[in-house]
């Protein structure tokens, strides 16, 4: 009986070992699971610091600061701020990836073309919260494309633009730069078309999972 205890244990344990702890991160922090409502991070590169969109496809960035080398994401699984190591690597397109081991807040691709009614939130991470700005499009004779009024602030480059859709954020871009034209100011961003495009780019075949042990006592399936 002991030693059907002890195995029985030392399952539970291993069960639990193999949970990612993104959900001891959210055990603690005062909701119920890990929320989406918060799917933009900080981060951080060797040459300086960038946004970035958590997904379905990975942690999307420009990668304007760097595009290799290791990185550290900041982001949000509640209301405590969760740090983590990672490394960037490219992904389609214009995009790349900050690929770290654990799981992340995400918003979902927007599935359709932009309408006129369509609203387009920035959310802007900043220290100890994220804010939602409005963002006017822009459409005239000499600017077209994806292109928004200036919002009255500075947006870090890959800060995430989307549209909330069934009560959940769907990403539309990624903020890429300023464009100055007539005395007036605009941000670029990537837009509907560039995700599109990289979403139908071939992908390398997956490579075989594998076990990785932490040095916080976690084992991730990768």
């Amino acid at each position: 009986m002991r030693r059907l205890l002890q195995s029985a244990a030392a399952v539970g344990c291993a069960a639990l070992a193999t949970l990612s702890s993104s959900c001891t991160a959210w055990l603690f922090s005062g909701v119920p699971m890990p929320s989406n409502e918060r799917p933009v991070m900080r981060i951080e590169t060797r040459q300086g610091v960038e946004a970035g969109v958590g997904t379905d496809a990975g942690i999307l960035m420009l990668a304007r600061t760097a595009s290799d080398g290791p990185c550290r994401v900041h982001y949000w699984l509640g209301p405590t701020p969760l740090v983590e190591d990672g490394e960037i690597v490219p992904w389609a397109g214009v995009f790349y990836r900050a690929d770290i081991d654990l799981k992340h807040p995400h918003a979902e691709f927007i599935d359709r073309e932009l309408t006129p009614s369509d609203q387009l939130i920035a959310l802007v991470p900043e220290v100890g919260r994220v804010d939602e700005l409005p963002l006017t499009r822009v459409s005239n004779a000499e600017v077209q494309g994806d292109v928004v009024a200036w919002p009255g602030r500075d947006l870090p480059v890959g800060t995430g633009v989307f549209v909330r859709q069934d009560d959940r954020w769907r990403l539309v871009g990624l903020i890429g730069g300023v464009l100055e034209l007539g005395g007036e100011r605009y941000y670029v961003h990537t837009g509907t078309s560039a995700l599109r495009d990289a979403l139908l780019t071939a992908q390398p075949h997956p490579r075989p999972h594998k076990i990785k042990h932490r040095d916080d006592d976690v084992l991730v399936d990768r």
